[in-house]
């Protein structure tokens, strides 16, 4: 009888767990990139509770967030435009294509990080952002980086151990 109890409530939980209650609602975000050809006034916002709008910069003269010239014009129609039926922005910062020794600088100095938070919560107010994203990329390996891996830095298949 016990097993049974068990196995009951088992299944209730993995049930309840998978079948979320009305009180939950699933968060569904989509990524806009500034560079993409994608007409902001094509994104369909119904579709997600939290869109993001990447990239913003990290300045590293300063470490402030900025947001490039040419693409000044697009993060505010961003906002303006999905804001219409998805009040839920967020702005991206770095990005895979960004220097990761830029954040890294940055986040070294109490003053540094200080400016960069300043900075990105300036600048993600006075253009409508309700949040914000760090997207903080490295592309080297980890300072302890295994002694065995089955792939190599450049992806070749390895059997035995890694010569990295």
């Amino acid at each position: 009888m016990a097993i049974q109890n068990l196995l009951f409530l088992s299944w209730s939980l993995f049930y309840l767990h998978l079948n979320p209650t009305s009180a939950q609602t699933p968060v569904k975000v989509g990524y806009w990139s500034s560079d993409s050809e994608f007409p902001i006034s094509n994104i369909n916002s119904d579709l997600f509770t939290h869109l993001f709008c990447a990239f913003a910069d990290l300045n590293p003269q300063f470490n402030q967030v900025t947001i490039n010239s040419s693409y000044a014009t697009l993060f505010s129609t961003f906002t303006q435009t999905v804001q219409q039926k998805n009040p839920n922005v967020i702005l991206s910062i770095g990005g895979g294509n960004s220097d990761s020794t830029y954040f890294a600088a940055m986040a070294s100095q109490p003053g540094s990080r200080k400016s960069f938070i300043d900075s990105s919560i300036q600048l993600a107010r006075s253009n409508g952002f309700h949040g914000l994203n760090l997207d903080w990329e490295s592309h080297r390996p980890p300072p302890r980086w295994p002694t065995w891996a089955p792939y190599s830095l450049s992806g070749e298949r390895r059997c035995g151990p890694s010569r990295v």
